[in-house]
């Protein structure tokens, strides 16, 4: 089955949560989409692809209409990176909620490695959300701001349960944040 990325305005979407529309992001956001890509004047997008590879816990890759493959790496989160305790557990636990489904991408911005931030979901649930609820990442308070009300809740309560419950990376007494992680390891 041929999978279509299809574009739509958001009117409600991520609006509430970016304070202003401006050129820089809508060119980053363009030139990391495909042609016939259109973004609404806060600078989300809709669109829809079938997901065709895992990076590890919160990136993947989504094919699109033009057959070219693009770079997702998920709002409100950061997972465990595959050099860390549950890395790969994590990476895996993403693929099966996602790979070779058709997904939707909320998405808004570029990141500093050419990656298009967005909240993806499949078949119905928010993968960043379930990624955490499953204890497979931390909500990325750093960036929290950038979320709707709704979701900045849902993370951090998610988050607040996994640990309470064990879950996951939860498991590990002390674990390391990704953050920390990569902070320690660039120093070497």
């Amino acid at each position: 089955m041929r999978q279509y990325l299809l574009f739509a305005l958001l009117p409600l979407s991520l609006a509430g949560c970016i304070d202003k529309f401006d050129t820089k992001t809508h060119d980053k956001l363009q030139a990391k989409l495909p042609p016939d890509a259109t973004v609404s004047a806060t600078g989300t997008l809709l669109a829809s692809g079938r997901v065709v590879g895992v990076s590890d816990g919160d990136t993947l890759t989504v094919l699109a209409s033009d057959k070219k493959s693009y770079k997702i790496r998920l709002q409100g989160i950061d997972a465990p990176e595959k050099d860390q305790p549950f890395g790969q557990v994590c990476k895996e636990a993403l693929m099966m909620q996602t790979v070779n489904l058709t997904v939707a991408v909320e998405a808004y911005k570029v990141d500093r490695y050419g990656r298009v931030i967005a909240k993806v979901t499949a078949e119905g649930k928010d993968a960043a959300l379930e990624q955490i609820r499953n204890g497979c990442g931390w909500h990325y308070a750093a960036y929290a701001k950038e979320q709707s009300n709704t979701d900045q809740q849902s993370y951090a309560d998610a988050e607040k349960q996994a640990r309470k419950t064990r879950k996951g990376l939860w498991k590990d007494k002390q674990p390391v944040a990704p953050w920390d992680f990569r902070q320690k390891n660039q120093q070497k």
